[in-house]
């Protein structure tokens, strides 16, 4: 082992022992703000409260940190965002410390800072408190009885974006501010639309000053450490941090290690600006490469060191934990804040992309072991090495779960079907959980809400009526009993579709219109060139490629299988009848266990069985067919299947299905098959889910694959998963992320979880802590098929 696995490892340790806590601070800096600038622009007011932000909050250095900096008071903190969702913690104050998913430590201390300088000023004043009280009663209805869920981005803010980190390091926050100053220089006030234009810039100024402030305090504080260090090496390593926060990330990196700090000081300062997930690093094996190519060469740096720099960005990153109101926790649980970083794929001429650094990127994940970053490879099947394969391949066998592997030609395809030409698609990277995103030029939202698609089903057979709660919360389609065909009952699945899709838009255009008016971003514009150049936030359309809201959909085996069932059971072989199935439905299957058989004897997505499959990409191209019908302020909406952890909590609103699911149980996770009922292998598993029509769902689809450690083992064990990786690029499928863990840990992971404090799991496109997961969400993962051979 490398001598710089010894630091790696001391700072892994301490990571692992860190509560993960509530800050209030940031939002009682950022309300102080506010007060002072009372009837100003709300831009001008978001900014200076930032800028309290970056001069009063606590700031820290660990030991054996080389790289520095917090978004929180203390590593792991969640960071309470006012504005956007200040009434999560008027309702959670004395609950949020020991909520069953992902609950933060709040002192009372921390209680009577909240309480007595943050929650008066933001009554009826934050975006969630706002987006209550103007939801449509429709939209209310349908998330009210668990058919869709759409208040996760009052929540939390933007996210699910990529800046453009070439331009921080190349240009430095200070050059972005000198061209604010110049721009602002060429306004006239006295000119239609400069006024707004004005207050943009001006708020670019004062958050270019707070990050700048920010990390003089580091150097200041890094000063003062050294100066009372005793011990040679530390005092040495304090000196070079403070000699690199004194210039990053205020002027242009001109080093690997500036480089690295600068990417690090601009990812919390828009984590802090806006607690959100997702605010990726992008292809950093292409942007820091010349740094990174320039300090090697010139000796300024050797292979090792460089490589434990990049680990500690890893573990830094780690730090972040995603606050969310205890609702929204359960739907991406595990305190996910899912930044992508990637490695490989193509360069601007199509030709192979990968380099040395891409190597070490994934080393760091293998070093490291965190669920942080959310690290994974664009492979692209015609021009990237096998040796860059198989170092992927290497990582997932270690059970780190990462990296996700990305067929990049589908995602390139994605980017087209966003608007992007291919002059700069070829450019795109993965965001988020599996999101396509386009660095410093796309502004999305790309989980807007959930859709569920077992719900749908329910809705058909049952006249718009819920199960669970007995109120009509869909339109009326009719007594399924009276359907006389499959095209009848499919009909009726489409008429909810539309409504369901309807619903979901309106609540799009409240978001947007909240987002304009009351969440401009600021500090995340700075990393938007075509926001500067056209003076317009982030928030009202600056970025040069703008898409509508992105919506999930959630349960995709659920709705194939129940339609399989209903075809070939009723209407094709005529086994039951309509009348009897709705029975058994309503019964759950009590009493009723010989037509469940049949219904979990029906053939099964995932097996490459055509009496399943042959329905896949019908419903799905209806799906986004129907969404993209509407436009937006920012683009026709578009569609993903990324359920997060949202598939359990979902699946509780739905009642028995057709596919022979029990009421109130969990909604089959991703594209992949209903665990237990892929039987066929995993080819046939992947035959299934390439009749999904992959790049018109531009937001990901999202592919969860448990395997068996045991048939990894040996060169032999790699090389046949790397072929399935070509497999899945030959038919077209975007994405697949493994578990590679044995079911027997798992349970032992449950009951004695200390003892399982580091292992890692493959929730949905995010990595978490298994033991840091609610429990409905762990017997979820241990129910998913186990594939422990190639072949059927």
């Amino acid at each position: 082992m490398s001598n710089y696995m010894d630091r790696i490892d001391r700072l892994r340790e301490r990571y692992l022992n860190t509560r993960v806590d509530m800050d209030v601070y940031n939002a009682k800096y950022l309300t102080e703000g506010f007060k002072e600038t009372e009837g100003q622009p709300w831009i001008i007011q978001k900014a200076t409260g930032y800028l309290h932000q970056c001069q009063k909050k606590n700031i820290y250095i660990l030991d054996d940190e080389l790289l520095v900096g917090g978004a929180g008071f203390k590593p792991r903190a969640g960071i309470l965002c006012a504005d956007s969702s200040c009434s999560i913690l008027d309702r959670e104050l004395d609950t949020i410390s020991t909520r069953e998913f992902d609950p933060f430590y709040l002192s009372e201390e921390g209680k009577k800072v909240f309480k007595e300088e943050v929650s008066d000023y933001w009554k009826n004043r934050c975006v969630l408190d706002r987006w209550q009280a103007m939801a449509p009663d429709d939209m209310k209805l349908l998330r009210d009885n668990g058919m869709i869920y759409i208040d996760r981005k009052a929540v939390r803010g933007y996210g699910e974006t990529t800046p453009a980190w070439d331009l921080i390091l190349s240009e430095g926050i200070g050059g972005i501010r000198e061209k604010a100053v110049a721009a602002l220089a060429q306004l006239d006030d006295a000119k239609v639309g400069d006024l707004e234009k004005i207050q943009f810039l001006k708020s670019e100024i004062i958050v270019c000053d707070g990050i700048i402030t920010l990390a003089n305090r580091h150097a200041d504080l890094a000063e003062l450490m050294a100066s009372d260090c005793k011990d040679p090496i530390r005092k040495a390593e304090l000196e070079k941090i403070a000699a690199v926060c004194r210039r990053v990330p205020e002027y242009p990196a001109t080093s690997y290690h500036e480089a690295l700090q600068s990417i690090l000081f601009y990812e919390y300062a828009i984590y802090m600006e806006q607690n959100a997930s997702s605010y990726n690093l992008g292809r950093i094996d292409q942007y820091l490469y010349p740094y990174f190519r320039a300090d090697i060469d010139n000796g300024v740096i050797t292979k090792d060191e460089a490589q434990e720099l990049l680990d500690c960005l890893w573990i830094k990153i780690a730090e972040l934990s995603l606050f969310q109101d205890e609702v929204t926790a359960q739907f991406a649980a595990g305190y996910c804040v899912t930044i992508q970083v990637t490695a490989g794929g193509i360069d601007q001429y199509g030709n192979d992309a990968v380099n040395e650094l891409s190597y070490m990127v994934i080393q760091a994940t293998m070093d490291v072991k965190l669920k942080e970053p959310n690290m994974s490879v664009r492979y692209s099947i015609a021009k990237n090495p096998d040796s860059f394969l198989q170092k992927a391949c290497e990582a997932n066998r270690m059970g780190l779960t990462m990296p996700a592997v990305y067929h990049d030609d589908a995602g390139i395809r994605m980017m087209l079907n966003k608007g992007v030409p291919l002059s700069e698609a070829w450019d795109w990277n993965p965001c988020g959980c599996v999101e396509t995103n386009l660095s410093g030029r796309m502004k999305q939202y790309t989980d807007m809400a959930d859709v569920n698609m077992g719900g749908i089903i329910e809705m058909a057979l049952n006249d718009g009526v819920s199960r669970k709660t007995g109120a009509r919360v869909s339109v009326s389609t009719g007594d399924a009993k009276s359907f006389k065909t499959f095209d009848d009952f499919f009909e009726a699945v489409k008429a909810h579709i539309r409504y369901f899709v309807d619903v979901i838009v309106s609540g799009n255009q409240l978001l947007d219109y909240l987002s304009m008016n009351y969440r401009p971003v600021p500090v995340l514009s700075l990393g938007f060139p075509d926001c500067l150049e056209s003076a317009t936030d982030y928030s009202m359309g600056g970025a040069k490629y703008n898409c509508g809201g992105g919506v999930i959909t959630v349960g995709q085996a659920d709705i194939i299988n129940s339609l399989a069932a209903v075809r070939n059971l009723v209407f094709d072989e005529k086994k039951v009848s309509m009348d009897e199935l709705c029975q058994a439905l309503a019964a759950n299957f009590e009493g009723y266990e010989e037509i469940q058989e049949l219904c979990l004897e029906a053939p099964k997505y995932g097996n490459d069985d055509e009496r399943a499959d042959w329905i896949v990409g019908e419903v799905f191209t209806y799906v986004v067919d129907e969404f993209e019908k509407y436009d937006t302020k920012f683009g026709k909406m578009t569609t993903g299947m990324l359920p997060v952890s949202g598939n359990t909590p979902i699946g509780a609103w739905v009642g028995a299905l057709p596919s022979g699911r029990k009421a109130w149980t969990p909604l089959t996770d991703g594209i992949g098959a209903t665990g237990g009922t892929d039987k066929n292998g995993p080819s046939a598993l992947l035959k299934s889910v390439s009749h999904i029509p992959h790049a018109r769902y531009t937001q990901g689809t999202q592919l969860n694959m448990k395997l068996e450690p045991s048939i990894l083992e040996g060169q032999r064990g790699i090389s046949h998963m790397m072929n399935l990786l070509k497999t899945l690029c030959t038919l077209d499928v975007y994405h697949v992320q493994f578990n590679v863990v044995d079911r027997e840990v798992l349970i032992d992971a449950q009951k004695h979880p200390e003892n399982h404090r580091g292992l890692l799991i493959r929730v949905a496109g995010y990595t978490a802590f298994y033991i840091e997961l609610g429990k409905e969400v762990q017997d979820e993962i241990i129910g998913r098929t186990a594939i422990g051979g190639w072949v059927s």
